[in-house]
């Protein structure tokens, strides 16, 4: 499953969590969480042990991890009353249910079934992964659909820090670097959708 696609799954279990608990920064944490497994496993496995493992399901796509974090956010929300790190660890429980980890027993159970196994792929996958999702129009549609949602559900603090930015200047040059970002995401966008 593809990044955004993850972050928007997460966004929908922050909702559920926002709607029970009565605070929507969760929504935000959720989304973390679900995304976090990519964001940490692809790097480390795909660059950092590309000589041994060479795989981007490690560490954080596993119960182990998965646990463990529960283990802390379970304690922060007895003795502090944090609903964060729960939130984080549905996000990440979702991410391995979407990914299907029960069908990669050793990966998903590590440590306990082995060590992780040698994957081969070849030596530019990171880089072709990452220039694939920028290239599917589903992605594109997820990022402006969560940046949308996003907006919405925190106008209240946009609005303040964009009031902060009261000095016409500030405002010139927020708007030409946004007016700027828009241009290339179109430009990259184009290239590969055309």
């Amino acid at each position: 499953m593809y990044l955004l696609a993850h972050a928007m799954i997460g966004i929908l279990i922050g909702g559920v969590i926002a709607a029970i608990a009565g605070d929507r920064r969760v929504i935000a944490l959720a989304a973390l969480g679900a995304v976090l497994p990519d964001l940490i496993d692809k790097p480390i496995g795909h660059i950092v042990l590309a000589g041994t493992v060479d795989y981007g399901r490690i560490y954080f796509h596993g119960l182990t991890v998965l646990f463990l974090v529960l283990a802390a956010g379970l304690l922060l929300y007895r003795y502090r009353h944090r609903i964060g790190l729960p939130a984080v660890t549905a996000g990440m429980a979702s991410h391995q249910f979407f990914d299907g980890m029960w069908r990669h027993p050793v990966e998903w159970f590590w440590p306990f079934f082995g060590p992780l196994p040698r994957h081969g792929y070849s030596e530019d996958y990171f880089w072709d992964s990452v220039l694939r999702e920028l290239t599917r129009p589903s992605e594109w549609l997820l990022l402006f659909l969560i940046a949308g949602l996003f907006a919405y559900l925190y106008r209240r603090e946009l609005g303040t820090a964009l009031a902060r930015l009261t000095g016409t200047s500030s405002r010139r040059v927020l708007f030409t670097a946004l007016g700027l970002a828009v241009l290339a995401a179109l430009a990259v966008g184009g290239r590969f959708l055309l």
